[in-house]
């Protein structure tokens, strides 16, 4: 159910986290497509054809094939893929304190002239709690990720070696 701007301006921060979408790194694809389709309009509402194999959602008429990767990058992938279809008429934004090292992120929509309002009027409160929806972008690894009409260039999408270790290969 979406929570008007003026309204989510005068949250405080519990009140805040309870109206966002939360998406965790373990999360369905299909979790992350009614997530966000509960914060549109009606008829701005994604569907899938299939919600165990959810590679086409149905937006306005249009049926959109999401690159999926098969990987645990995929929340992402359908994150931005969903961004993507709904960028003439909304804005994704992603909790600040959640995006940075975080296993569940949190996301705002706010219809485009939302948007533009929360950056005119609100500015301080948006760049406080936000930040615009980087596409393409695996927030949970940092590495690049192909998503609707977009494929990284080639080589940049592949796993980089991890920094550390797994804990379950210490000795």
């Amino acid at each position: 159910m979406r929570t008007p701007l003026a309204t989510l301006v005068a949250l405080d921060e519990d009140e805040l986290s309870d109206a966002l979408i939360w998406i965790d790194w373990r999360s369905f694809e299909s979790e992350v497509v009614t997530g966000f389709s509960d914060e549109l309009a009606e008829d701005d509402a994604i569907g899938m054809l299939d919600e165990d194999e959810p590679r086409e959602l149905v937006h306005r008429g249009a049926t959109y094939a999401i690159p999926l990767t098969e990987s645990g990058r995929d929340r992402y992938v359908m994150i931005s893929s969903v961004a993507r279809i709904l960028k003439d008429r909304y804005s994704v934004f992603v909790h600040s304190d959640s995006y940075r090292g975080s296993d569940t992120h949190g996301f705002l929509v706010l219809n485009n002239a939302e948007a533009e309002a929360a950056r005119r009027q609100h500015a301080d409160w948006l760049s406080q709690h936000f930040e615009p929806l980087p596409l393409g972008i695996d927030g949970f690894s940092g590495q690049p990720i192909p998503y609707l009409d977009y494929t990284p260039p080639e080589g940049e999408a592949e796993a980089l070696p991890p920094k550390k270790k797994p804990f379950w290969k210490i000795w």
